[in-house]
């Protein structure tokens, strides 16, 4: 165990200077300041020791920064001038280096390090930590999502997320979400430019609105904060949303006719749709969720061509499934307002449709739930017409 003392003792030891400007400023008191070297030595003596965990880095890097926001809170309370950020940042950065050098299998460290640089600004770190945590797990779908997350929300740099992209799917051949989300970045530009052309008034349509429709330290003495580790990106709830590429330019594309031009027209998410399909992961349930991603974007003008494509390559390939079914039901009435003129006949033609599914389906209960749901979620609207209701409820108790 001398050897870890030892090494605790040098890193220790680098922190003095910050310690001697904490006592000459008054930032904290002296027996704040033996609290503050016994926790370090503490976390040194974990982390340096046998059987440390990549928890026990993160957690000290967490103390570190909950550290570092007391005394810029003290520094303000008590108009200390002159006390830098720097020293307090840097020794964070540190101790993460050294957890994922130890650690380098670990994602969840090396997520909570990006986390870190990219909350503290840190555009030079943050890609060079980028680099070397997908150079070491190319095969993990949520480092090439962050990636092309950062690139559209710092950047606003679609071509950098679009290369992000693209080489992660070809690492990821397992990975339906990242395909999933790949193919929602193209269709959010779609909707990006066709609202850039309502603005221009170059498309009549809906409101500039309907693209975005789509979608702590205490002062008391201690060092602590609400959580002891770095918070990591849910990836699950957290995906890329339209307000991501605001800062986006779209200004060459939206001059051009939508129609005329196959990038416009829905070729790009087509083309990794048919990508997916050559995959080891594409099943029907796969399919279903492209479906459900691309109905979602009701604004982007060629939505229509999308989805016939993509049911017409279901219908070829899994025709009794009831995923399939399901979408083939849904397919009249999405992108149709339920005050519409339009509507009741897209949900007789639905109708229609379950009749017909119900008959061919080759798992009739799997079918029925799911339009029971779906039905239910339609009950939900506001301003359904009372007439469409009755017949919805009633198609509700015939499927129970």
């Amino acid at each position: 165990m001398s050897g870890a003392s030892d090494k605790a003792r040098f890193y220790l030891e680098q922190a003095v200077p910050q310690l001697q400007e904490f006592k000459e400023k008054k930032i904290f008191d002296d027996d704040e300041i033996r609290n503050l070297v016994k926790k370090r030595s503490d976390f040194e003596h974990k982390i340096l020791g046998r059987g440390s965990q990549p928890i026990d880095f993160a957690r000290y890097a967490a103390w570190e920064i909950s550290l570092e926001k007391l005394r810029q809170k003290r520094c303000k309370r008590l108009r200390i001038k002159g006390s830098s950020a720097y020293t307090g940042q840097a020794r964070t950065f540190q101790i993460f280096d050294r957890g994922t050098k130890k650690h380098p299998g670990d994602v969840a460290l090396w997520m909570s390090y990006l986390e870190y640089t990219r909350q503290e600004r840190a555009t030079k770190k943050f890609k060079s930590v980028l680099t070397s945590a997908i150079r070491l797990h190319p095969t993990k779908s949520e480092l090439w999502l962050y990636a092309a997350r950062w690139a559209l929300e710092l950047e606003a740099d679609m071509n950098g997320a679009r290369s992000y992209m693209q080489r992660g799917t070809r690492f990821c051949t397992q990975s339906k979400d990242l395909w999933i989300e790949y193919a929602k970045l193209e269709m959010i530009y779609l909707a990006k430019i066709a609202m850039r052309r309502r603005i221009l008034g170059l498309d009549a349509g809906e409101s500039v609105e309907a693209l975005e429709n789509t979608e702590g330290a205490t002062d008391d003495g201690g060092f602590s904060t609400t959580a002891d580790v770095i918070a990591i990106p849910d990836f699950k709830t957290h995906t890329l949303r339209p307000s991501m590429i605001k800062g986006v330019e779209v200004d060459s594309e939206v001059a051009k006719d939508p129609m005329t031009t196959s990038a416009l027209n829905g070729a790009i998410p087509l083309a990794i749709f048919d990508a997916a399909r050559k995959q080891p992961f594409f099943c029907p349930a796969a399919a279903e969720d492209f479906f459900d991603m691309f109905a979602s974007f009701t604004q982007v003008r060629c939505l229509p061509k999308i989805l016939q494509y993509v049911l017409d390559s279901m219908m070829e390939s899994y025709p009794r499934d009831p995923c399939i079914c399901s979408c083939y039901i849904r397919q009249p009435v999405l992108g149709i307002e339920p005050t519409s003129p339009e509507f009741p006949i897209a949900v007789g033609s639905t109708l229609d449709r379950l009749k017909e599914s119900m008959g061919t389906a080759n798992d009739k209960a799997v079918l029925s739930r799911k339009m029971k749901a779906w039905f239910e979620q339609i009950l939900g609207l506001e301003e359904l017409d009372p007439g469409i209701q009755t017949v919805i409820r009633h198609t509700i108790k015939k499927l129970e």
